[in-house]
């Protein structure tokens, strides 16, 4: 093959995938969600949708509420991917928001009710639900990546 030219060889297995840039505000969030939901609901069982719908509101719902200050004009950008892979849904996501708190992603056991602040289970579930959770800052953005596995059958 000659350099010049493109590689036109097709993809083995190839997996279905949505990719969004979005407005960090709960209309977008909501929309988006719905995008996803639609995009796989043939081809990943609604259990695994439904938590990876759950996570991802939360993350991004959270970059919503927490991010704001930190964006130039108030409506922080989220740079979202998600990836049907042969173990469940690859996602990863970046946005332009304030740095996670260390204390979001440490192990932890079920707080009791009590202890939380409202909405304080978020980063719990986050952890409960995803696998490979990995997060970090570089500059001014935030980089989160996780998996969601398909349910195993019994």
């Amino acid at each position: 093959m000659n350099s010049t030219e493109p590689d036109m060889r097709p993809v083995p297995d190839s997996q279905p995938m949505f990719n969004r840039v979005l407005r960090a505000s709960p209309e977008t969030v909501r929309g988006t969600l719905q995008d996803i939901r639609s995009r796989f609901a043939d081809l990943v069982a609604e259990d695994t949708l439904g938590r990876l719908e759950l996570v991802l509101a939360e993350v991004m719902n959270n970059v919503a509420e927490h991010a704001p200050d930190m964006a130039a004009d108030g409506q922080p950008v989220i740079h979202l991917c998600v990836v049907r892979h042969a173990g469940g849904l690859a996602c990863a996501l970046t946005d332009d928001g304030a740095s996670l708190p260390d204390e979001c992603l440490a192990p932890r056991n079920l707080p009791r009710a009590t202890d939380m602040p409202e909405g304080g289970f978020g980063w719990f579930l986050i952890q409960d639900l995803t696998q490979a959770l990995c997060y970090y800052r570089e500059g001014s953005r935030n980089y989160l990546a996780f998996s969601v596995p398909f349910a195993s059958v019994s």
